[in-house]
């Protein structure tokens, strides 16, 4: 299945021995240049429109996704991607440090028990942290130098950097509209001559995708997947049925449950240092219908930054997350890990107390201390760059790319995420968290007056929330909008013919029964196996974080 396997020792022989294993997509004087993970950089540098200087300079602050690989006389420069998305990490366990895009770990290693603790607070591991203190994820904006004199890194883009490029640059050309950068990026991105699909919801980040794509007369298909009966799936074969495009339902029935179990052995063994399994059977069902080299366009985070991270969301932005982001001082900290643990204590009281100093250290970075008030909501998205992208959606894109389907973020180039930040002030408007989800129909206008631009004809359709997207921007429309969420909420929600998109506590009932007994001894030493008792009886957050335990477990014993 894996198309790109790093692991080699980082010198310069072993360098040079994988890179015998790829194609160069430019070689320049003496220079080489091979991409991994990036179908628009490849095409860039094959079609001579990107010269190496060009990208040395400047351009590799523009790497959304994936690594370049540059190899010279005497030496080689690996430059990951700004964000660290894509999966990198550098064990410096034995003399010579060696580096690998799959986390591996053995029974004989020591798990990090603060990892452990970061896992079941935010369903990830922070910074540069793995399950294991010899190895580390290389930080996104590193470029990791081979020489005959050794081995070096450099952070080239940090997070003082990554903000001044995201939010404070003054805009090139202030006139251009950032969802006008979309169709390009989708150019720039294909692989030419393969299949073009659009992953279809009855969102709004979609439904943006495909006026797009309409608006350019791409020959596609769209693609949708979920349970029999879902909205999401009736409301995408609706919409494509509109505008006579083939839609393909991937059905998530008996089948697919029959095939879990070895969709998690994959996500283990070839997934990333965090084994977030939550979803993920879904993707590698998904990918395994579709042909070989698809180009598959997708609105990953779209709406996060779009509209302000999504605190509703407990599979990533979750309520503890979003709650140190708004968080004032390290005793606030202190109250909400002592909170959280007090609602849901699966981590053992003396192994919290032991770690609670580098804990509060460590989420302090993502807290509003040292703020001033204009940035109030800085520490939000630097979670949401910094964290949450490359730990939840880099493992997913890379899933896609060893199944050798091309996928196609456009929310995630970096001159969009710019441009529409600008426009909607986003670090402004974005609204304090109160405990509940909040729709802040302001920023969900975007959606509505780039349409009005690219294909007018999708602001007549309705969204799966139950209006038409016009009603965002009419006077009308804003009168409706609070009744059509109350009839949402209270009602639509509680009846029994929407069946839910996923359902992954049914996926995983099974092996969630075998953890107690199953649990390895050195998470025995961390875990409160007492937890698992009530089972049964878990609600959202607890069985979401018992299904994070299964993965940990699982990929400690992978070994």
């Amino acid at each position: 299945m894996k198309e790109k396997n790093i692991n080699f020792k980082l010198n310069l022989d072993e360098v040079r021995k994988f890179t015998k294993k790829l194609k160069p997509c430019l070689i320049e004087n003496d220079k080489t240049v091979y991409t991994i993970g990036n179908q628009r950089f490849h095409n860039a540098f094959s079609s001579n429109q990107l010269t190496v200087k060009e990208f040395q300079e400047k351009a590799f602050q523009k790497l959304e996704y994936g690594i370049i690989i540059i190899t010279g006389l005497n030496f080689v420069k690996i430059y990951n991607d700004v964000f660290g998305a894509y999966p990198l990490f550098l064990s410096e366990i034995n003399e010579v440090p060696s580096l690998s895009n799959t986390f591996y770990f053995e029974d004989k290693n020591e798990l990090d028990e603060v990892s452990i603790i970061q896992f079941i607070h935010f369903n990830h591991i922070l910074e540069d942290r793995t399950l294991h203190k010899g190895i580390k994820r290389v930080k996104g904006g590193t470029c990791l130098s081979v020489n005959t004199h050794g081995f070096s890194s450099e952070q080239l883009v940090d997070w003082s950097i990554l903000e001044s490029i995201l939010f404070d640059e003054k805009l090139e050309n202030s006139s251009v509209k950032s969802w006008s950068l979309i169709e390009n990026f989708i150019k720039e991105s294909k692989k030419s001559g393969n299949e073009n699909m659009l992953t279809l919801t009855g969102g709004f980040d979609s439904r943006l995708l495909l006026g797009v794509m309409l608006s350019s007369n791409d020959n596609f298909q769209t693609i949708t997947w979920g349970q029999s009966g879902n909205l999401q799936t009736r409301t995408a074969k609706k919409l494509s049925n509109k505008f006579k495009l083939n839609h393909i339902e991937v059905k998530l029935d008996s089948e697919f449950q029959c095939n879990v179990e070895e969709y998690l052995k994959e996500i283990i063994e070839h997934g990333s240092e965090t084994p977030f399994i939550i979803d993920i059977p879904q993707f590698i069902h998904m990918c395994r219908v579709l042909k070989s080299g698809t180009n598959l366009v997708s609105g990953f985070m779209g709406s996060e930054i779009i509209r302000g991270p999504s605190y509703s969301s407990q599979v990533t932005l979750t309520k503890f997350a979003a709650d140190i982001g708004l968080a004032h001082s390290k005793e606030e900290i202190i109250m909400i890990i002592e909170g959280f643990q007090n609602d849901y204590p699966f981590i053992q009281e003396n192994i919290l107390k032991k770690n609670m100093d580098e804990l509060v250290k460590s989420y302090s970075k993502y807290s509003k201390i040292g703020l001033k008030n204009q940035n109030k909501n800085t520490s939000i998205f630097k979670y949401l760059f910094l964290e949450k992208y490359p730990k939840i959606f880099g493992p997913i894109i890379k899933l896609h790319h060893d199944h050798k389907i091309n996928l196609i973020n456009p929310y995630m180039n970096i001159d969009f995420i710019r441009y529409m930040l600008m426009e909607n002030q986003a670090k402004s408007k974005l609204k304090p968290y109160e405990g509940k989800a909040y729709y802040n129909y302001k920023l969900y206008k975007y959606y509505a007056r780039a349409l009005h631009y690219i294909y007018p004809k999708l602001n007549e359709t309705y969204i799966d929330r139950g209006y038409l997207i016009k009603d965002l921007i009419s006077p009308i429309g804003t009168i409706k909008l609070p009744f059509i969420q109350i009839y949402r909420k209270l009602i639509q929600n509680n009846s029994t013919k929407n069946a839910p998109t996923v359902d992954s506590k049914k996926w995983y009932n099974t092996m969630l029964q075998k953890v107690p007994h199953e649990l390895n001894p050195k998470l025995n030493l961390i875990i409160n196996n007492h937890i698992f008792k009530n089972l049964n009886n878990f609600k959202n957050i607890e069985s979401l974080k018992a299904q994070l335990i299964l993965g940990l477990n699982e990929k400690i014993k992978s070994s």
